[in-house]
């Protein structure tokens, strides 16, 4: 049952709909433990550096003058490990072929979730295409995590020895179409940025598999770059990010979140609170009102939970960073393809983040924990192999 929640969330995640899963995987997973009378926690490398990052934002949020909505977004912060990230790596470590139905579900999810956004695009006349359930940039999110991970799902095929292996093979590179017809129809510049940043990623990550990654890195990349430049409203969309007029607003932003990381640099000013802030640093000429981050991930949680809430949250980040490249160079070939897929999706769904804040909602905050237990999963010896 947990294995097949964990399943589902990953295929509905890049729809927008992975609460429908995601919380009976938490009911799930909560009676499972309690039945075994047993923590629900899977021990991880990053468990230390996680229980500082919560415990320096709980302490930020209990100082905080909007403690009221500072507290309740600490505990969905919390829970979000507890709903996404145990039961996955529990799942990850039990089943060996595990990872490669996630990776195929997201996959999966992620084509008719390109599919829809095309769809949207065409005939809602918004002039961007989106999800029901998910923003522009969240939809370029999701959608830039799923071509990466359908590149280390088609690797992994082509190097399994299997009956019906080149049928998966074809299947993985198929859905690229939707998939990334999808992410330009966002016209989510972050989201471009950080598909890019995970290409490269996984063209160097892809260990044996080098010279096919880098093939097709370099057709996917052409193809997209054909694509931007032959639609004039992609073409000037890519082109505004060296235009700084056009980009006032997110400039304006910026100037006042350091302000307000200036006034409140040790505590912050709350997790989750920048929206309740804001208006009183908001700049001259300014367009934005009440934006619910700063549309940096460093930046916001500076502003929210003060400068060792950020510190904390960079050394738990270069935890799992350190883990996923332990994973990504060990284990069988086959595994080691996924595994690259996987730590290139959370490269361009980070970097996204530089200029973006998707992460900072509880459905996006599912795709990391999922991604960060693919790449925790393995357990190996002192030899590098996986026992």
């Amino acid at each position: 049952m947990r294995a097949a929640l964990v399943y589902l969330t990953a295929g509905l995640l890049p729809t927008g709909y992975v609460l429908a899963a995601g919380i009976p995987l938490l009911l799930a997973w909560v009676w499972e433990n309690a039945s075994a009378r047993r923590w629900p926690w899977e021990p991880s490398p990053v468990d230390r550096p996680l229980l500082l990052w919560v415990a320096v934002v709980a302490v930020s949020s209990a100082l905080s003058a909007h403690r009221d909505l500072a507290l309740a977004n600490t505990a969905l912060l919390a829970l979000g490990p507890v709903a996404a990230l145990a039961p996955s790596l529990r799942t990850l470590r039990e089943r060996p072929q595990a990872l490669g139905t996630v990776c195929a579900a997201w996959t999966a999810g992620g084509a008719l979730a390109g599919a829809w956004v095309v769809w949207r695009y065409l005939h809602t006349g918004a002039g961007r295409g989106d999800l029901p359930e998910l923003g522009w940039n969240a939809a370029g999110t999701v959608l830039a995590a799923a071509s990466l991970v359908a590149a280390g799902l088609a690797l992994h095929h082509s190097a399994s020895a299997v009956p019906g292996g080149r049928g998966r093979l074809l299947l993985a590179w198929t859905a690229q179409l939707p998939v990334l017809a999808g992410l330009l129809a966002t016209l989510s510049r972050g989201a471009w940025l950080g598909w890019v940043v995970g290409v490269l990623c996984f063209t160097l990550l892809a260990g044996p598999f080098t010279r096919r990654a880098r093939w097709g890195a370099v057709a996917s990349l052409a193809a997209v770059l054909l694509a931007a430049s032959s639609v004039s409203e992609l073409r000037d969309r890519a082109l505004s990010v060296l235009d700084p007029q056009r980009n006032q607003d997110r400039i304006l932003l910026w100037k006042a979140a350091l302000r307000m990381v200036a006034d409140h640099s040790w505590a912050g000013v709350g997790f989750g609170a920048f929206v309740r802030e804001y208006p009183n640093y908001r700049l001259p000429g300014d367009p934005n009102t009440t934006p619910p981050f700063a549309h940096n991930l460093p930046l916001s949680l500076a502003a929210e939970t003060g400068l060792p809430g950020l510190a904390a949250f960079l050394v738990f980040l270069g935890a799992v960073v350190r883990a996923a490249s332990r994973a990504a160079f060990r284990g069988r070939a086959r595994d080691r393809a996924l595994r690259a897929g996987v730590a290139a999706a959370l490269a361009a769904v980070l970097v996204q983040q530089l200029v973006d804040g998707t992460l900072q909602s509880f459905h996006l905050g599912f795709a990391f924990w999922i991604l960060a237990a693919a790449l925790l999963s393995p357990r190996f010896s002192p030899s590098g192999a996986p026992p």
